[in-house]
């Protein structure tokens, strides 16, 4: 494999080459998401695998261009594997999704990585291994299948990287996703202020969580990244009011029957009735401590959505609190990373949450809180590399 100076390399690329790159990349990476969110439809839609491969060959050949000989080993293991898709060798599944849009990620990291930093990328330093797992998707039997594509996904997910004992607990950005109790400090350091009210609620919150399978940790991994996201706006939203409507927004839910919290069928009309009203029980019981009416209100309104869709009021944008927007969205990335969805279960990439959030952006979530979230996830995957680094 070549190998070169990242120093000689960010110093001989021109400004236009690297614009060139970067428009490429752009408007590949755009394609990408769109044919994937397609192939999550019609896994056998020959027309949006040819527009896959056509887009990831664009950045493999935008990245010929800037001689960034390392990267064009990962883009030719992603074409090599569409090509088994594409020859029927492998069938698409949504897991290879999750491979290919943290694969394209990691293209863009690392580019960024070079321009800022004279030190090599950390992340180049595991590629040959990223290269050989993806190309072991394509080779492997199904009865191994699972096994190579959870080898790629855990080389290639940093969201998995963060909860290993090894990076300081002590880092807001690294705690984001951590199921644990944060304490005093950590709290703290976001505004928030601790009362008998606020212990109580939390208090409330942990064995409610015990109530469906996956609940558990949440609201602790909901209030890192609401009050990280508050935070990163500038406070708009008082966080001890935002950290109590976190530990109290599900109270409702909770209080629901049993069979309607964990089927695993469709619900019946009745039932998804049930589910609507979770809000208003939740609100209820907020509603008559004066001093929490504005947790009360981001309660009630976190399941609205910007185009008047949601409930339980069917409110628009204007009406809907900052609060709740930001509970809208952090609820639903909580969600989408913990439903062990695929075969190998591993949390989904928060990169694929991210890609959700943003294609739901101005009709479901707030763009404006969208757009906060995406800042966000992108200081954690920079921060990540330089604790690597480190």
């Amino acid at each position: 494999m070549l190998k070169f100076s990242p120093v000689y390399e960010a110093s001989t690329l021109s400004i236009d080459g690297l614009a060139s790159f970067f428009e490429t990349f752009s408007e590949a990476s755009l394609e990408i998401e769109q044919s994937l969110l397609m192939l999550e439809l019609n896994s056998n839609d020959a027309n949006c695998i040819a527009e896959l491969a056509n887009a990831i060959n664009a950045i493999h050949a935008a990245i010929h261009k800037i001689e960034f000989h390392e990267l064009c080993d990962l883009t030719q293991s992603l074409i090599d594997m569409l090509w088994s898709v594409k020859t029927k060798e492998l069938r698409f599944e949504t897991v290879l999704s999750d491979v290919i849009l943290l694969a394209i990620n990691d293209v863009k990291t690392i580019v960024e990585a070079m321009l800022e930093s004279s030190e090599r990328c950390v992340l180049l330093d595991r590629l040959p291994q990223v290269c050989n797992a993806i190309h072991q998707i394509a080779k492997v039997d199904d009865m191994h299948l699972n096994s190579a594509t959870k080898d790629a996904l855990l080389l290639l997910d940093p969201t998995m990287e963060i909860i290993e004992p090894h990076i300081t607990t002590s880092d807001s950005l690294v705690n984001l996703f951590q199921n644990n109790e944060p304490d005093e400090e950590e709290l703290a350091a976001y505004g928030v202020e601790e009362n008998e009210d606020f212990i109580f609620f939390r208090g409330l919150s942990e064995p409610l969580e015990t109530r469906a399978k996956y609940w558990h940790g949440r609201s602790q991994r909901m209030l890192r990244l609401a009050l990280k996201m508050n935070d990163e706006a500038g406070r708009p939203v008082d966080p001890t009011q935002l950290a109590v409507a976190i530990y109290m927004h599900d109270v409702g839910m909770a209080l629901l029957p049993l069979e309607v919290i964990n089927s695993s069928t469709d619900l019946s009309k009745e039932e998804r009735d049930l589910i609507k009203k979770h809000p208003i029980i939740s609100f209820e019981l907020l509603r008559y401590m004066k001093q929490w009416s504005e947790a009360a209100d981001i309660v009630m309104q976190h399941h609205e959505k910007m185009d008047g869709s949601g409930y339980p009021y069917g409110l628009k944008e204007n009406d809907i609190c900052e609060g709740a927007k930001i509970i809208a969205i952090v609820d639903a990335i909580d969600a989408r990373t913990h439903e062990r969805a695929h075969s190998t279960l591993l949390k989904r990439p928060l990169l694929r949450a991210a890609m959700e959030i943003g294609k739901n952006s101005d009709n479901q979530f707030s763009a404006y809180w969208s757009d906060i979230f995406k800042k966000v996830f992108q200081q954690m995957r920079k921060h990540v590399t330089e604790v690597e680094i480190s």
